[in-house]
């Protein structure tokens, strides 16, 4: 797995917080009053969320017989893990400011600055479209749920991500990254909980191979 391969690996892992209404940052092609509603209505309600835990269900289009599920455990700001069923080598925390990717088969942990990815954009305390360093790309209201897809500004390169909300609920309900070389990946959420207590310690990540001094 190259480097570019695990940072779009690593942001597909990532779920979604909240934000107060603001005038998004929205490319002018999709810049109409519909699509700022929709936006309003997706941070408003995501704003109430603080914690989330979920089943997944995670898997990436280059790789359609890798298909990885367990439970995730997000706490805004900044705080994120999968806990991968018993048997998967993986494991992915956020925290500190960094995303950390771990394949225990090749004893190998990679760190990434959450600032440089989409993935910042979406742990923040606040989720905000009006945020400078982000453009919204594209929104759509198809049958029973919103699309909203944001990049980082200038920065195509690091990815896009989509996220799929149901418009009954406002809930979750998946999100895609979308790589450089047209890769989706995808995570798929249910039997979610929010608000409920998560114990941060969980979000810690121990370096098995790191000497300690």
């Amino acid at each position: 797995m190259t480097i570019y391969q695990k940072v779009f690996y690593v942001c597909a892992c990532v779920c979604l917080g909240g934000a107060c209404p603001g005038k998004a940052d929205v490319a002018s092609k999709i810049d109409t009053p519909e699509n700022r509603k929709i936006l309003t209505a997706v941070e408003t309600a995501y704003n109430k969320i603080k914690t989330i835990k979920a089943r997944f269900a995670q898997f990436n289009s280059k790789m359609t017989d890798d298909l990885q599920t367990g439970i995730l455990y997000m706490s805004r700001p900044g705080n994120l893990r999968l806990v991968y069923e018993q048997g998967s080598p993986l494991e992915f925390y956020a925290n500190n400011g960094y995303l950390i990717y771990h394949d225990k088969d090749l004893k190998e942990v990679s760190y990434f600055d959450m600032e440089q990815t989409p993935v910042s954009l979406i742990l923040k305390k606040e989720l905000k479209f009006d945020d400078p360093e982000f453009l919204v790309t594209d929104v759509s209201d198809v049958l029973d749920e919103y699309y909203v897809t944001a990049e980082k500004k200038g920065a195509g390169e690091l990815g896009r991500l989509t996220l799929i909300i149901d418009k009954d609920t406002m809930q979750l309900k998946q999100w895609d990254i979308v790589d450089m070389q047209n890769v989706k990946s995808t995570v798929s959420l249910y039997e979610t909980e929010v608000n409920i207590p998560v114990d941060k310690a969980m979000f810690l990540f121990h370096n098995p191979y790191q000497k300690s001094k």
